[in-house]
């Protein structure tokens, strides 16, 4: 089980009366946990690391077996994206599940990366992305903010999609491709539809308001070994 979080501090300081200057520093956390050492050894974490633990009992519990959180950039996408490959092969993966998995992962990543560089001061860029598996089955699930005003048009999108067969969203999809994508909503419908096709199960999704411009979309894909 992996647990990746990606981290960007500012610090101040002025030197000799000038102006104000300001430090950037960039942390990518990997922590790796085993069941069965910590069982062992009975060992107990202590504070301020006591809070590991119980978010590996919640990752265990829930069949959670990668899980990233953070500011989403390029170079970071490669390096998420080759550590949930590796690990999809040493589990011994299907080599179709495998590929339509990091598809989908694709996708979600691209969706949270256009809008990382809103500039709004207001706007978190940070996200959410969690992979589980229940049997045959993959859940790629992803969580982002994005503006409230555009909340009821996506869960309308989301909801016609679903209702779609296999040929009519491919389709679809085509008609997208050669649309104007020149708005945010358009943007986000097209990575909807791309991870719709690939997963070609429905999914699932749900809006929390946040404050008066933004709020928290999920979304949620499977992908089965049974539909491949």
């Amino acid at each position: 089980m992996v647990y990746v979080t990606y981290v960007e501090k500012s610090n101040w300081y002025r030197k000799n009366n000038s102006r104000n200057t300001e430090i950037r520093t960039k942390h990518l956390y990997i922590c790796g946990m085993n069941i069965d050492i910590l069982s062992i050894n009975r060992y107990k974490t202590p504070n301020p690391m006591g809070f590991l633990y119980p978010c590996y009992r919640e990752m265990f519990e829930n069949n959670i077996i990668f899980q990233f959180n953070g500011i989403v950039t390029s170079d970071l996408v490669v390096s998420v994206l080759k550590i949930m490959g590796d690990m999809l092969e040493d589990n011994g993966a299907d080599r179709k599940v495998s590929k339509k998995v990091f598809n989908v992962m694709v996708e979600c990543f691209q969706g949270v990366y256009q809008e990382v560089e809103k500039d709004d001061p207001k706007f978190d860029p940070t996200a959410i992305l969690l992979v589980k598996k229940l049997g045959v089955v993959y859940y790629v699930s992803t969580g982002r903010f994005i503006e409230t005003s555009l909340c009821n048009e996506i869960s309308s999108f989301i909801d016609s999609i679903n209702a779609m067969d296999t040929a009519s969203i491919k389709s679809y999809y085509k008609e997208l491709l050669v649309s104007e994508l020149n708005s945010s909503a358009n943007l986000t419908k097209l990575g909807i539809i791309d991870i719709a096709r690939k997963s070609r199960q429905t999914l699932a999704y749900d809006f929390e308001n946040v404050n008066d411009t933004y709020s928290f979309f999920s979304l949620e894909a499977k992908i089965s070994a049974n539909l491949l």
